[in-house]
């Protein structure tokens, strides 16, 4: 269980993350915002308008609620940027999928000039997770043929920020010798530790600092970081718990085919349906039972 901490430090935690990214008032965060946009889609942005900068405060009790950081840069082009701090899973590929292609959707309406208003959309995906098939610090996703050449007019580029590869990178090279943006990923994955804070000089790690000790003087953000993190965790133990049963369900079912398959070999005069709704221990012991040439007497009555 998620232990309520005197600080939060962790820029894993969304909602000390959506704080922190997500005013585009904030030189700070303005700054995070551009070397995070730059360096990773690689591209140049004059401009960024966050456009939905409140926290929904009353909402944080919401497991499922997204807090994502929606911009738009001075070419007309939007992106999403969004902390995740679990690693990867089958449901969460088909969700940013998904969000990403609602993203697109929201552009359309009804009687605007389609070639006008249709504009790019960027996914920043930062995520504590490592694709094995994908050894790489920012894996880039597009619409492509099978010769690998991206179609024409793609309107989205997704991106996941796969956090704890810059540990690998760390084993290759010094800190002191991360450019800016491997400096602020590092502090997403690892936090401002020692070694890090050791560097002088470096922007990126004043700003976050900056934006750290700024959030935990005041009690009442702390306070809703620490909520976020207990519904994030309990809505994690909530999906463990329906996968486990899931599982199991599914253990339940194939003992059940396998034992009434035996059973309609054996007994082919005999109705199999008898075997339905059973436990695990009870088709276990009735395929046993049948095996040593048991009457179905003695399984109807092993049944009750």
């Amino acid at each position: 269980m998620v232990k309520r901490p005197d600080k939060i430090y962790d820029f894993k935690n969304d909602f000390m993350f959506k704080h922190s990214l997500g005013n585009d008032q904030d030189p700070d965060a303005k700054y995070l915002l551009k070397l995070f946009i730059e360096g990773i889609l690689g591209i140049v942005c004059k401009s960024i308008t966050i456009l939905n900068p409140d926290l929904v405060v009353e909402n944080i009790e919401d497991k499922d609620m997204v807090l994502d950081i929606r911009a738009q840069l001075d070419n007309g082009d939007y992106v999403n940027i969004e902390m995740q701090s679990s690693a990867f899973s089958k449901n969460q590929y088909q969700r940013f999928q998904i969000y990403g292609a609602s993203l697109l959707s929201r552009q359309e309406k009804t009687g605007d000039d389609y070639k006008e208003k249709i504009r790019h959309v960027y996914q920043i995906i930062f995520i504590d997770g490592i694709d094995k098939n994908n050894l790489k610090l920012y894996d880039k996703y597009e619409s492509r043929n099978e010769e690998g050449k991206v179609e024409q007019y793609n309107l989205i580029t997704r991106v996941y920020v796969q956090m704890p590869y810059i540990n690998i990178i760390k084993k290759q090279k010094e800190l002191k010798e991360f450019s800016e943006l491997e400096k602020g990923i590092y502090i997403f994955e690892n936090g401002l530790t020692d070694d890090i804070m050791a560097l002088k000089g470096h922007k990126v790690i004043e700003v976050m600092k900056n934006k750290i000790d700024k959030f935990n003087k005041d009690e009442e953000l702390r306070d809703m970081a620490y909520k976020r993190s207990l519904n994030r965790w309990a809505n994690e133990q909530d999906k463990q718990d329906m996968y486990e049963k899931g599982k199991e369900k599914g253990i339940i079912e194939k003992n059940r085919e396998k034992t009434k398959q035996l059973f309609k070999k054996y007994y082919p005069d005999e109705n199999p349906d008898i075997l339905d709704n059973l436990n695990n221990e009870q088709y276990d012991r009735i395929f046993e039972m049948i095996l040593d040439n048991c009457s179905v007497a003695e399984i109807k009555e092993m049944i009750k």
